[in-house]
């Protein structure tokens, strides 16, 4: 799939924007019965996600489904790769300084990564996501932080390029020996993420460091009324089921969930 389509058409697919174009369209027919149920559709829908735990339902599968390696599994681990998506290229280039999004603990937990499994290579992947700014990339910016950060230069490498997924594991694989790889991601996006670098590095062996988790056992069964963060979670789950379908579809994962 193209890649500027496929943001344009992960934009059309989200929760918010469709239940949004459903709500606009309800208005525009709003003198038929058809306007009138699509209208109703777009606020029974909102109101689905506001009061129950339905986007708790649906990210807990991802999160849950690759568990946090213990001491154990840290053994023998011949390398580190980091996935992009942490760092606004372009809010950083405009404040001189990184910007970081909500899942800030892909980068935040390497320093102590690295203080656990000294010597050992790290590969940080990530480029532009945005194909109206495809200069605007990740890894210089992540580059500085690890350098305001203190970390060790000599055991880091930046792969610049890849714009999603897939081609983060494409990119990285020149600079990936074999052997057992710690492969860093948020919760959610481990099973995707798993299912390709298995994918495209047959040879080595990934284990998964999941982290930034957004939703917790404790609540999957908690009702209220609140739609900014519900809205955010279920953009979360869709964006991750959406990319898991179609990277099935497309053959780049072997299964739809990717297991450990």
């Amino acid at each position: 799939m193209d890649f500027a389509f496929g943001k344009a058409l992960a934009a059309l697919t989200s929760p918010a924007n469709l239940l949004l174009l459903l709500a606009l369209a309800g208005v525009l027919g709003m003198g038929r019965r058809w306007g009138r149920g699509l209208l109703f559709l777009s606020v029974a829908g909102f109101m689905t996600i506001a009061v129950t735990p339905l986007a708790t339902w649906l990210l807990l599968p991802l999160e849950q489904r690759f568990p946090q390696p213990g001491p154990e599994a840290l053994t023998g681990i011949d390398g580190v790769i980091v996935l992009g998506g942490a760092i606004m290229p372009v809010a950083s280039a405009e404040h001189g300084s990184p910007q970081l999004t909500r899942d800030a603990e892909r980068m935040t937990v390497l320093p102590g990564l690295m203080r656990q499994l000294p010597g050992i290579p790290v590969v940080f992947t990530g480029g532009s996501g945005d194909p109206r700014r495809p200069d605007a990339r990740e890894a210089p910016f992540a580059a500085a932080l690890f350098r305001d950060w203190g970390l060790d230069e000599g055991r880091l490498f930046y792969e610049g390029a890849s714009r999603n997924t897939w081609e983060n594991a494409v990119n990285s694989r020149p600079l990936v020996a074999g052997g057992r790889w710690l492969l860093v991601t948020s919760a959610a996006h481990m099973p995707r993420s798993m299912g390709v670098f298995r994918q495209v590095m047959p040879g080595v062996t990934f284990v998964a460091f999941p982290v930034g988790y957004e939703a917790s056992r404790s609540e999957a069964w908690r009702f209220g009324l609140n739609l900014s963060r519900n809205i955010t979670v279920m953009e979360t789950a869709a964006h991750e089921w959406r990319g898991l379908l179609a990277y099935r579809l497309s053959g780049r994962i072997a299964t739809l969930l990717p297991a450990p």
